[in-house]
């Protein structure tokens, strides 16, 4: 049953119900925990008793798109977003509990032992370990696995990271000469690698089964980007694709468009909840020359990285703009 992989935390749930005196609940879950609605709805009413219970359809990325204003506009009294923990920039508008959905697989210790070979064929010594919140309670044995034969550096404010965030990781850049990352698919692992280019970074995948030495795909990644921002350096006519609420950045779109008008450009701007190929196809025109999606850096790097114009990152956009190119960095 796949509601015995997450630890749901359901009594919590009931227990903040209970504290509001809450009747009317939405809940908001990434499409991979959506197959869990009707377990959740069962134990939820078996309970809390009779409880209007509707679940958001509409996709959940990260915590930086709550459906916090549509939880209160549509008059319920709670939010629970589940599979993230609170964004660090954006504050919930609307009563939100936030349930992280930590995974109950246990990591086997085979996967962290091809982790040690890894690094050690890469000569390393230290050792940054970090992971998706999903993960998260799995950090202390994975760390003492892995310190029988490394120093393991872990972030006093916790191991756990966002995908637009690698504020943590990056602090410890002088102090480690590797990172591990426990994570499914290859977002998180390659956001981090792409935040701080050449340091070898390790991905054990619990979904997998895994263990997968990512760092010459960051290098060919990074390559790749760097010649979209060349590409981009000649643009004339540049959209500017905003997201809302936490994936809102206006202040970078003001900064961009001041370095695109300097340079004699154009701009145009644009915000949109869900930016998708579709989205762009239905902007695009002969004369526009690139795009920039300041909304989440998955989006360039990810979804849209053989469009066929170029679509950068903020950070690679200031790179074009600039003319700066001897230091690549993601996202800002």
């Amino acid at each position: 049953m796949a509601e015995q992989y997450y630890d749901l935390e359901i009594e919590r749930i009931v227990g903040e119900i209970r504290r509001l005196g809450a009747r009317r609940i939405l809940i908001q879950m990434p499409d991979g925990l959506k197959g869990l609605a009707l377990y959740l709805e069962n134990e939820l009413r078996k309970r809390a008793g009779d409880l209007e219970i509707v679940f958001s359809a509409s996709p959940s990325w990260g915590a930086c798109v709550l459906e916090d204003l549509e939880a209160m506009e549509g008059g319920f009294d709670l939010l629970v977003h589940i599979g993230h923990i609170e964004y660090p920039f954006y504050r919930p508008r609307h009563r939100t509990l936030f349930i992280p959905a930590y995974s109950n697989i246990e990591i086997p210790g085979d996967l962290v032992e091809n982790a040690s070979e890894m690094l050690m064929r890469r000569s390393v010594k230290k050792v940054g370990l970090f992971t998706t919140i999903q993960h998260a309670r799995q950090i202390p044995r994975v760390a003492m696995i892995l310190s029988k034969r490394f120093q393991v550096v872990l972030h006093s404010s916790g191991s756990a990271l966002v995908g637009c965030d690698y504020s943590k990781p990056y602090s410890l850049r002088s102090y480690v000469d590797a990172y591990v990352i426990i994570s499914g698919g290859i977002f998180h692992a390659l956001g981090l690698g792409l935040a701080i280019p050449g340091k070898p970074v390790i991905k054990i995948d619990p979904y997998e089964g895994k263990t997968v030495d990512l760092t010459e795909e960051i290098e060919r990644t990074i390559r790749k980007r760097i010649y979209m921002i060349y590409k981009a350096m000649d643009a004339r006519t540049w959209v500017l694709i905003d997201g809302v609420k936490g994936q809102n950045r206006s202040w970078y779109r003001r900064y961009l468009r001041e370095l695109i008008e300097k340079r004699g450009g154009r701009v145009i701007e644009f915000i949109s909840y869900i930016i998708t190929r579709e989205t762009l196809l239905n902007i695009d025109k002969p004369d526009i020359d690139a795009y920039v999606v300041l909304a989440c850096p998955r989006i360039p790097t990810d979804d849209l990285e053989d469009f066929h114009k170029p679509v950068l990152t903020p950070a690679e956009a200031r790179m074009a703009l600039t003319s700066r190119v001897d230091s690549y960095t993601l996202p800002w």
